[in-house]
């Protein structure tokens, strides 16, 4: 009778609920959640993209562009549009935490926010934090960790992230076998900031991205990288710039262009130079760098990248 009891009990429990209580740990300490969460509030710059591509609507959003209506871009539109999400978008660089209490969240989803130890606690007070993932400093982690984090917090397992990486890294292999003429080659997304070059190095988002497809940074150039990954060079240092290609995501062209150090280069000489439209889909979706516009990015990057190194 009591084995029967307890089958009953057990066939009663709703699907999902088994993992909850669940105690994950990330850059900030540790996170007990105690129910599946079902009122969601991002905080991350582009956690909301990693809550669509798992199927969840967040109740509030934190705009990083100012760009689109409710601080969606055109790779994850149709999914907000079919989950019938429509959030609260918080504007500007700071966040408000009177802001995140009127949502009444059950869990705020911040695996892609610099968040200052005061302001964790005081969100904390509000429901339970999901902070970057453990043992990598702010914008860092690779985007696997950070959907495989997001999954387990909002559903108690793993399943759907592995199916989505599973996904992105096949199509990834595909087209590095696409483009032999990628491989031992040397790349970087490159800006212009401040006066200096600023270049992905291969511990940030857009660096792991080409590395995906058989790109490497130099190790000359991957030596100078700080703490967040990035590589600045001034500008009387440009011939460390040499690479089999660069992609400009900021565009700048004319500014590059003036500048004598950067016309002596290979790079230039030969058109290894990619050029984007600032503010344009293709720019936003190299910077987000998560499952959704990585999806968008992939293939035309491929193709931009083959422009600039051509095979042989």
């Amino acid at each position: 009778m009591r084995r029967r009891a307890l089958l009953q009990g057990l066939a009663a429990m709703p699907v999902g609920a088994a993992p909850f209580p669940l105690t994950l740990r990330h850059a900030l300490g540790a996170v007990t959640i105690p129910r599946r969460p079902r009122r969601l509030v991002s905080l991350g710059l582009n956690d909301h993209d990693f809550l669509y591509a798992l199927g969840l609507a967040p109740l509030g959003v934190r705009d990083w562009w100012r760009h689109q209506p409710f601080a969606t871009w055109p790779w994850s539109e149709a999914r907000r549009q079919q989950l019938g999400a429509a959030p609260a978008v918080m504007a500007g660089p700071a966040i408000d935490p009177e802001w995140v209490l009127a949502l009444r969240p059950e869990l705020i989803v911040a695996t892609y926010a610099d968040l200052a130890p005061a302001l964790y606690r005081r969100l904390s007070r509000i429901a339970p934090v999901l902070a970057r993932p453990e043992g990598y400093p702010p914008w860092t982690a690779p985007w696997q960790h950070q959907l495989r984090l997001i999954d387990r917090a909002t559903s108690g397992d793993e399943t759907a992230a592995a199916g989505i990486v599973a996904a992105l890294e096949a199509r990834s292999a595909a087209l590095r076998a696409a483009h032999p003429e990628f491989a031992g080659r040397h790349a970087a997304f490159v800006d212009l900031r401040d006066g200096q070059f600023v270049l992905s190095g291969g511990g940030t988002g857009p660096g792991r991205l080409l590395g995906a497809l058989g790109l490497a940074v130099p190790p000359r150039l991957q030596a100078l990288a700080g703490a967040d990954g990035w590589i600045r060079l001034s500008l009387e240092h440009a011939a460390l710039l040499e690479l089999d290609a660069a992609i400009w995501p900021e565009g700048g062209r004319a500014r590059v262009e003036a500048i004598a150090a950067y016309r002596r280069l290979r790079l230039h000489r030969e058109g290894r130079s990619v050029w984007l439209q600032p503010g344009s889909d293709m720019s936003a979706a190299l910077w987000f760098q998560s499952p959704p516009s990585i999806g968008h990015a992939l293939e035309a990057v491929s193709t931009l990248l083959a422009t600039a190194i051509p095979p042989g």
